[in-house]
């Protein structure tokens, strides 16, 4: 039995720039793949199970029953006894063949039992051996009275479906038992939205509503189904047919507006999708891959944060003696401050009694202007008008190829032959040349020095980069931009501006940094007050030859600059990829109709999400490299049981739901291929030929192993990229 299924249901885990070290992650990462893998290899055994049990009521003889796969570790047969390894090789020692070659009146009188039940070495499931039914040998039949062969059609229809009706029966129970306690998602409220993405873009039916979805909105339904979770946005989404518009149906400030977009395809995972995160909420994460990451952001927002015993757990009451709940307040505190610094109360301190809690001031972060750059291959950069910082080493990731030849604070001055190269443009250097070594300059320390960067496979240098807004001197201008509809010339092209020039002054006032500049630019954008016009600044500029005499010219603001540079405001300090997501519970409220109902719904729900999968394949709007394997499987366990217990159930019974209908598939060694076989020996009044069967069972052989080498190739390139 193979199981597939596609990960769209569950939030991603936060990954960090740097690795828990080894020694401290093996031990426990061993014990839950472990686990992980006896909980699947039990779904597989209520698979088998089922098919044991029918074969019993069908009055088919029943050589073996196993749990697990391999080696016999030990093994029971009545007659025999409890045995370490097989009793079946005892028996054969005894009386020189095997319970199964004997007739039933020879191994009563033997007083043999009619199944071994074997424990097996790995444990990944079980298998049941019937006389006369082999999946891999066709011609394995028997005349024996109680073969599977020459029992009647409806009963060999109900031992082949009998194991899937196993597993969707205990998907069921599963489903019951998780909702009937209750079950905690990430809430399908919108976080950050992607810049240009389907959300971005998305169409108001109300023309007095802005377009595009906005933080903080609860998606309630999408082409009339109801969104329950940040999964059922992420399924219905990739699920959704090439080109199809959606409707979605959100929830903001108490009313409901209604949007019609069309996903697109997500480049890092070919999957369709609106572009959008999870909302977070007002408390930072305490997942254990995670904590060290947590640990990290916060020394780089603030020192005085970890003195005052903020760290993972840790959550924000209140802003400014406000209460706040979700990071979307957090976030809308810091636009409206007017850049004023923000008091947080911050609770579940580290090494503090749970009851305390302290105010910790924070400075906040200055906006920028989002600059996408005009054509197909047009990168995305936070600047001012065109105007764009050079782009700096931020942090290096240990395992990068790197360390030891980039510093963090180094500067880019030159990547290849760029000179004064954007963010986008330095990783888009990158990208354009894996496995190779690069020549770059940076700025360190003040001093410019020569480097050889090597990238990956993928065209990586690992290093987490950011904009040196601090930096006086300039990257290359963006000179034209787009919303994504309509293209616009910047401010900033007229300019001319020689990369790794700098701005000197704004009219005559000073300039030292862009942050400076943002502060000149905007004073000046709200003393305009009217926007209906342009607006004509004197600028000077520095060529970076030390030998050139500064220059003064004219920087002209359309309404569209003025009204854009008033709009900016400034960000919280924290970034919201370390806080957790808001959670929502599904539960019945401990009614247990209400949670059979919701299980036998969610069953179905999955059941017609596996064929969706299928098709979405075929069509090509989820790509074949999403697909998941045993091991991608049991990875994925791994990190579903730090979500709880509850959690877990959930995430088994959809795997059982999917072993369900994988082997419903019409695969010539799965439970469908047998049943399509029975179903024309019932209509045509003969089985299909030995040897067709034989043909079709190599076939299915080879494409279950075709199948299983993809998976297995894609859950290691997720495990090790």
């Amino acid at each position: 039995d193979l199981a597939l299924f596609v990960k769209l249901a569950n939030s991603e885990p936060l990954i960090g720039p740097e690795a828990v070290p080894l020694r401290i992650l093996v031990p426990a990462y061993v014990t839950s793949e472990l686990k992980t893998a006896f909980q699947i290899g039990f779904l597989i055994f209520i698979h088998e199970l089922g098919h044991f049990v029918a074969a019993k009521w069908a009055g088919i003889r029943a050589d073996g029953f196993a749990i697990g796969m391999g080696p016999c570790l030990a093994s029971y047969r009545k007659g025999i006894g409890f045995v370490l390894g097989s009793a079946d090789a005892v028996a054969m020692r005894r009386y020189g063949k095997r319970p199964l070659a004997m007739p039933d009146s020879e191994r009563m009188e033997l007083g043999l039992g009619e199944t071994e039940y074997s424990l097996r070495a790995l444990p990944i499931g079980g298998y049941v051996r019937m006389l006369g039914q082999e999946d891999g040998d066709p011609g394995a039949v028997s005349d024996d009275a109680r073969s599977f062969t020459r029992a009647a059609i409806p009963k060999r229809a109900v031992v082949i479906l009998a194991g899937i009706t196993a597993n969707l029966i205990l998907a069921i129970v599963l489903f019951l038992i998780a909702f009937l306690v209750g079950v905690r998602f990430p809430a399908p409220a919108v976080g950050f939205i992607e810049p240009l993405s389907a959300a971005a873009i998305a169409i108001p039916s109300d023309a007095t509503q802005p377009i595009g979805l906005q933080a903080g909105d609860r998606v309630m339904f999408i082409n009339g189904d109801e969104i329950k979770t940040y999964g059922d946005l992420r399924v219905a989404t990739a699920m959704a047919r090439p080109d199809e518009t959606l409707s979605i149906e959100v929830e903001r400030n108490g009313a409901r507006v209604t949007y019609s977009t069309t996903p697109i395809k997500d480049a890092n995972n070919g999957l369709l999708s609106l572009g959008v995160d999870p909302a977070h909420s007002a408390m930072l994460t305490d997942v254990a891959e995670s904590r060290e990451i947590v640990v990290k952001a916060l020394a780089m927002v603030s020192p005085t944060l970890a003195s005052a015993g903020v760290g993972p757990a840790s959550r924000i009451e209140a802003v400014n003696g406000k209460p706040v709940s979700t990071f979307t307040q957090l976030a809308d505190a810091a636009a409206n401050s007017n850049g004023q610094p923000l008091v947080l109360t911050w609770s579940h301190l580290v090494d503090a009694p749970v009851e305390s809690t302290k105010d910790v001031t924070v400075e906040l972060i200055p906006d920028f202007e989002l600059l996408r750059g005009a054509g197909a291959d047009g990168g995305v950069d936070l600047g001012l008008l065109g105007l764009v910082p050079l782009a700096r080493v931020q942090a290096i990731v240990e395992s990068s190829k790197n360390k030891g030849i980039l510093q963090d604070g180094d500067v880019f001055l030159r990547v290849g032959s760029l000179q004064g190269p954007r963010t986008s443009e330095v990783m888009k250097a990158f990208r354009a040349a894996p496995n190779a070594t690069i020549p770059a300059l940076v700025l360190r320390d003040g001093v410019e020095t020569t480097v050889e960067l090597k990238t990956d496979a993928d065209g990586r240098v690992g290093v987490y980069l950011e904009a040196a807004f601090d930096h006086p001197q300039l990257a290359r201008s963006v000179e034209r931009i787009t919303d994504g509809t309509n293209e616009f010339e910047t401010a900033a092209s007229a300019l001319d501006t020689i990369a790794l020039g700098r701005v000197l002054s704004l009219n005559g006032e000073a300039i030292s940094d862009f942050v400076s500049l943002r502060s000149a630019l905007i004073n000046h954008a709200i003393a305009s007050k009217d926007a209906s016009g342009d607006l004509i600044l004197r600028i000077g500029l520095q060529d970076p030859s030390p030998t050139a005499t500064p220059v003064e010219t004219t920087l002209t603001l359309t309404p569209r600059d003025i009204a854009t540079l008033q709009q900016l405001s400034n960000s919280f300090p924290i970034p919201a990829s370390i806080f957790d997501p808001e959670f929502t519970v599904l539960s019945a409220n401990g009614d247990p109709f209400k949670a059979i109902l919701m299980g036998f719904r969610q069953t179905v729900v999955m059941v017609e999400q596996v064929f969706l999968t299928i098709d979405r394949v075929s069509r090509g709007s989820v790509g074949v490299d999403q697909l998941q394997g045993p091991v991608g499987i049991l990875h994925t366990g791994t990190q579903v049981a730090s979500e709880g217990f509850m959690f877990m159930l959930f995430f088994l019974a959809l795997i059982s739901v999917n072993l369900a209908v994988v082997n419903l598939l019409p695969i010539p060694i799965a439970d469908g291929g047998l049943f399509v076989f029975l179903m024309y020996e019932r209509f045509v009044g003969k089985p299909p030929s030995i040897a067709f069967q034989n043909a079709a069972a190599l076939a299915g052989i080879a494409f279950v192993a075709g199948l299983f080498l993809l998976t297995f190739y894609n859950d290691l390139g997720r495990l090790f990229s």
